[in-house]
């Protein structure tokens, strides 16, 4: 063999190989390429999503938050009626891990002196308010209305009262539910 088909031989043998290693290497550069393009778009729209799930989110806080703390010097802003606002109370049940009836006192009744008020004691006061409705009143009544006409005129001894008593059917025996010797019509003025 002579030196100038073993060069042509050796340069064959060794442009290929380098061939497919930059082929090789163009093939992972690019499927690297193509997975960073699809990882950063599928990352974008997740983004995207969060985005508008976040601002809808945050523009619902701002209204609500808007409306119930109202600044006191923005005259344009909505003002609430209390009415308006719904109130939901959770109710939780309290568990209590020890025995409360070892913290209070021996023959302890929660109910004691409950029925010992005198209501003739006590003065009830009514504060009346005179109610401004913006304009005349009488402009829609007829000529001497008088509403508190016949007022005192009623005779309460004339009417007779009926009581219509009426069988209440609960579905199960009450008795059961009372303590011995219950009388519900004890200390009543007959």
């Amino acid at each position: 063999m002579n030196t100038s088909s073993y060069l042509n031989i050796k340069i064959m043998k060794t442009t290929e190989p380098k061939q497919n290693r930059i082929k090789n290497n163009n093939m992972y550069r690019l499927t690297f390429l193509f997975t960073v393009l699809i990882s950063l778009t599928a990352t974008a729209s997740i983004n995207k999503g969060c985005d508008i799930l976040n601002n809808s989110l945050n523009s619902e806080l701002h209204k609500f938050g808007k409306t119930i703390f109202v600044n006191a010097e923005d005259s344009a802003s909505i003002i609430v009626d209390v009415n308006d606002v719904e109130v939901i109370e959770i109710e939780e049940e309290v568990v209590i891990n020890f025995d409360t009836k070892t913290y209070l006192p021996q023959d302890f009744n929660a109910l004691k002196g409950m029925y010992n008020l005198d209501w003739s004691l006590i003065e009830v006061i009514e504060h009346e308010e005179e109610v401004e409705l913006g304009f005349d009143t009488s402009k829609y009544l007829p000529k001497n209305f008088n509403a508190l006409k016949g007022k005192h005129d009623l005779d309460w001894s004339a009417i007779e009262l009926i009581e219509i008593e009426e069988d209440v059917d609960l579905g199960f025996d009450t008795q059961k539910y009372l303590p011995q010797g219950f009388n519900a019509h004890q200390g009543e003025h007959i």
